[in-house]
C-alpha cells in the first residue's frame, strides 16, 4: 500500500469511527453498504470495519498481511474480477472463518445481491453443513439483525431455515452439500449456484484412496461446470500431498493460487498470533509439519531425488522445437547418444515421451525430450525414428509393458538398433535364445533405474536440462516408486518423461558410436496429400 492510499484508508477509517460512535440507524447502515459502484479498495475497508464491530470477539490479535491477499482476493472472486481462487494456508491461519465473515458481510451488504446461491461443498457433509449453520448465526446475531431486519424477515414466500439451508428475504440462499455426491446441476439458469466454496475437500482418509480422489476431482469439475453464467469457485484447502486434487489445483491455477505457510525464511508469517517459540513446538509435535503448516507435502523425507541438487540444475530453453521435440544441444555426430521412451495409448491421459542423452559429454546431459498424450503408439514409433535420424540412428529403448504396436513400426521400418534382451529357451536337445525387444519396467528394474538415475543426478554425472523433467524428479517421491501399475485416469499427476529419461540412461552401456547417418525418410502416412 502506497503512501497516499494509506492516508486515504486512514482518513476514511476515522470517518468510520465517528459514524460508528455518534451516527444514527442510517448512516451506520449506509457505511458498510456497497454496490458495484464502489471500489474493491473502498469494499474491502467496509469488510474490515464491519466484521470489526460486530464480531470483535473473532479479533484477538493484529491481522497478518497475507489476510489481506486473501480478502482481496475474495472482493475480486465475489465481483467477477475472476473465476477461481484457490486459498492454501497453514492450519490455524483462519482462512475458514475469515471467508464466513466475508460470505456474511457480503449477504448483508451488497445491495444489488451479486451473488444470489452461495453453495458450499466438503469431503465431509457435516463439515459443510455447520459452515452453513455459522454464516446463519453470524446474520442472525442480535447486533446484525439489529441493523438488517430485512434479512429473514417474515414473507409470503416459503422460504427454506435449516441446519443445512438457508434463503435471505432478499433472495440470497446458501446450501451445504459433500463433495462425495454427484454434483449435475439443474437446467434452469437461476437454480444454479453462482458461488461455490470448496472447503477442507481432500483429507487424509480421502488421499488413501485413488478412486476417492479422483471422483472428488470429477465431483468438484461437475459443480463448477454446473455454475450459473459468469459463477465463482473458492477452494479453501491445506496442500497435504502432491498425490492429490489440491496439487492438480495448484498446476491448474497458478496464478489464482496464494500459497501460505506458516514461516516464512526463518520467520513467522502471523507474527502476532505465532511466536518463533510456538512454531517449534508445533513443529516437534506435529505429524506432518512440513505439509500442513509449510505447505510443502514433498518436503519431509519421502522425497526422492535431492530437492537442493535439482535446484542446481541449470533450466534451459529450447534452442528449437520440433512438432512437440524440444532440442536443448544440437546432434554432434562424435558424440554417442541413446534414447528412452515411455509408450502411452494417445487418448488424453498419459503422455509418450522421449528423451535423448548425450554420453560423450562430462556430464552427460539430456539434449532434447518429447511429449505428447495424444500421439498414437504406431505413430510414436514414426516419431521415434524422426527423433533418432537427427541424433545419429543411436540405440532406441522404447518401454514393452504395453502399446508394443511402437516396436512393431521400428522392426518394419528396419531400425537396427533397437534395446533387446535373450533368454535361451531350455527344450531338450535345443538351445535357442529367445529375443525381447525393448525395455521392461518391472518390480526389479523400475527401482534399479530410478536409483541409478538418483545417483547420477545428485553425483553430477547427468544434466537435465529440460524444466519439465526437473519439475518431474522434483515432485516424485518414495511412494510414486511402490506404486505399481494403476489405471492412469486414477492419478493426478504423471512422471512419462522421468520413466523415459531413466529408461535412456540405462543405454549408456549400450550405446555405440556411429559412423554414418542415413538420411531420414518421412513416413508415407506423413507424405500423403503433400505430393
Amino acid at each position: 500500500m502506497n503512501s497516499e492510499t494509506k492516508q486515504k484508508t486512514q482518513s476514511s477509517v476515522s470517518l468510520a469511527e465517528e459514524i460508528l460512535d455518534n451516527g444514527d440507524f442510517g448512516e451506520v447502515r449506509a457505511l458498510f453498504a456497497f454496490n458495484s459502484t464502489d471500489t474493491d479498495e473502498e469494499i474491502w475497508i467496509k469488510f474490515r470495519l464491519w466484521s470489526r464491530w460486530y464480531f470483535y470477539k473473532f479479533f484477538k490479535c493484529d491481522d497478518a498481511p497475507f489476510h489481506e491477499e486473501i480478502d482481496k482476493n475474495l472482493i475480486a472472486l465475489y465481483r467477477g474480477s475472476t473465476s477461481t481462487f484457490v486459498d492454501i494456508a497453514f492450519r490455524g491461519a483462519a482462512k475458514t472463518t475469515r471467508t464466513k465473515l466475508f460470505v456474511a458481510f457480503v449477504i448483508a451488504n451488497d445491495e444489488e445481491h451479486t451473488r444470489r446461491f452461495f453453495k458450499v461443498l466438503s469431503a465431509d457433509y457435516g463439515n459443510a453443513k455447520q459452515i452453513v449453520t455459522d454464516i446463519y448465526n453470524l446474520l442472525i446475531n442480535r447486533r446484525v439483525q439489529e441493523f438488517y431486519p430485512e434479512l429473514f424477515e417474515k414473507t409470503v414466500e416459503k422460504r427454506q431455515e435449516t441446519m443445512a439451508v438457508f434463503t435471505t428475504a432478499t433472495g440470497v440462499r446458501m446450501q451445504a452439500d459433500s463433495v462425495g455426491t454427484d454434483q449435475r446441476g439443474d437446467i434452469q439458469e437461476e437454480s444454479r449456484p453462482d458461488f461455490i466454496w470448496f472447503d477442507d475437500f481432500e483429507t487424509r482418509k480421502t488421499l488413501r484412496s485413488a478412486v476417492t480422489t479422483q471422483a472428488i476431482w470429477d465431483n468438484m469439475e461437475e459443480a463448477r461446470n454446473g455454475l450459473a453464467k459468469g459463477g465463482a469457485s473458492l477452494y479453501n484447502c491445506n496442500y497435504l500431498s502432491e498425490r492429490g486434487n489440491v496439487h492438480r489445483l495448484v498446476e491448474k491455477h497458478r496464478d489464482a493460487t496464494l500459497i501460505t505457510p506458516i514461516r516464512q525464511g526463518g520467520k513467522p508469517t502471523w507474527p502476532e498470533a505465532y511466536t518463533v517459540e510456538e512454531i517449534a513446538t508445533i513443529e516437534k509435535n506435529a505429524e506432518d509439519f512440513a505439509g500442513e503448516y509449510l505447505c510443502e507435502p514433498s518436503a519431509g523425507a519421502d522425497i526422492f531425488f535431492d530437492r537442493a541438487t535439482l535446484d542446481r540444475q541449470i533450466k534451459k530453453t529450447p534452442v528449437k522445437v520440433v512438432a512437440d521435440f524440444k532440442i536443448f544441444h544440437q546432434y554432434d555426430p562424435s558424440h554417442r547418444y541413446g534414447i528412452g521412451a515411455d509408450v502411452a495409448g494417445g487418448v488424453g491421459l498419459d503422455s509418450s515421451t522421449s528423451v535423448v542423452i548425450d554420453f560423450s559429454t562430462i556430464p552427460n546431459r539430456v539434449v532434447a525430450t518429447f511429449k505428447s498424450n495424444t500421439i498414437k503408439p504406431d505413430v510414436f514409433g514414426y516419431e521415434l525414428i524422426r527423433e533418432a535420424d537427427m541424433y545419429g540412428r543411436p540405440i532406441i529403448a522404447p518401454e514393452n509393458n504395453k502399446f508394443d504396436m511402437c516396436i512393431g513400426v521400428l522392426k518394419a521400418q528396419g531400425y537396427d538398433s533397437i534395446y533387446f534382451t535373450e533368454v535361451k529357451e531350455t527344450r531338450a536337445g535345443l538351445a535357442p535364445k529367445i529375443r525381447t525387444f525393448g525395455w521392461n519396467t518391472n518390480s526389479m528394474t523400475k527401482p534399479k533405474m530410478l536409483f541409478e538415475l538418483k545417483k547420477a543426478v545428485e553425483d553430477g554425472h547427468l544434466e537435465l536440462s529440460d524444466p519439465d523433467l526437473i519439475a518431474e524428479l522434483r515432485s516424485y517421491t518414495r511412494d510414486d516408486l511402490m506404486d505399481k501399475d494403476e489405471d492412469v485416469r486414477l492419478t493426478t499427476r504423471h512422471f512419462d518423461i522421468l520413466i523415459a529419461c531413466a529408461i535412456a540412461y540405462q543405454m549408456r552401456n549400450w550405446s555405440q558410436y556411429r559412423t554414418e547417418t542415413a538420411p531420414y525418410q518421412q513416413p508415407e502416412f506423413q507424405r500423403s496429400g503433400l505430393e
